[in-house]
């Protein structure tokens, strides 16, 4: 079981660093107050902007269905998302930063992107990019 979990996991690393060279982080966490689910969140971290951000969100019964629910999406053709361009800046920075996202939504961009941040320390300008 753990060869599968950790070749699932070697094959999404592989997978978003060739897609745009950040690395990638697992969470898991089981509900043990409730069906023992496990859910997988998935980071991203560009060691030049010192950001995280979160890619995806999985639910399995186990780590395996999680983890393998994760890659199904990470290869999935994007055909129900559109291309996001954020521009942002921390507001006790002078820098600004551009990332790219994937989604169905501008919302859905705006909840990834301050996934564990305070929105009060972000200044963010999101834009619909057209498909090529």
């Amino acid at each position: 079981m753990k060869n599968k979990r950790f070749s699932l996991e070697s094959d999404i690393i592989t997978h978003v660093y060739e897609d745009n060279k950040n690395t990638v982080h697992f969470n898991y966490r089981v509900d043990i107050d409730g069906d023992n689910t496990v859910t997988l969140e998935l980071f991203t971290f560009n060691k030049r902007t010192n950001s995280v951000f979160l890619l995806h969100r999985t639910k399995g019964e186990n780590s395996i269905k999680a983890l393998s629910e994760m890659y199904d999406y990470i290869n999935a053709e994007k055909h129900d998302m559109s291309p996001y361009l954020v521009t942002w800046s921390k507001n006790d920075e002078d820098e600004t930063h551009v990332s790219y996202f994937w989604e169905s939504s501008k919302t859905d961009v705006y909840n990834k992107f301050f996934y564990n941040k305070k929105v009060e320390d972000y200044k963010i300008d999101i834009e619909l990019r057209p498909l090529s």
